[in-house]
């Protein structure tokens, strides 16, 4: 995930000196979850404050900002150890990706691979 912080600034004058006040303490009430700070010039305050945003740079990143949050173990990659029984072992928490061959955990957050198998099912 990239973060991308745009600084950013609002001049507030108004026509009397109540209205200058009027119009900057709504501003600052407006941004105060962005932190601004203001410097005044003559009737004029010039207010900065910071828009941070996040990027997503993988399929999967921007999947789990929608909040859609999948795990290796829903993943039909995902080869689990059997027991003695030919069942899967609920026990152990580890698997071998059948995509990359490394072992992962169940619990870990899906990859790209994942979310490109569901694309294509949805699209079938």
């Amino acid at each position: 995930m990239r973060t991308i912080s745009v600084p950013q600034v609002r001049a507030i004058s108004g026509n009397s000196p109540q209205e200058t006040a009027l119009l900057f303490n709504q501003a600052m009430q407006e941004l105060a979850a962005l932190h601004p700070t203001f410097e005044r010039d003559g009737n004029t305050f010039w207010v900065t404050y910071t828009v941070v945003s996040q990027v997503p740079e993988t399929l999967a990143e921007a999947h789990e900002m929608k909040g859609e949050t999948s795990y290796c173990g829903e993943c039909p990659n995902c080869l689990r150890d059997r027991n003695r029984f030919g069942e899967i072992d609920t026990r152990k928490k580890w698997a071998v990706c059948g995509d990359t061959g490394e072992r992962i955990r169940i619990d870990e957050n899906a990859c790209d691979t994942y979310y490109e198998l569901l694309a294509e099912r949805r699209k079938v």
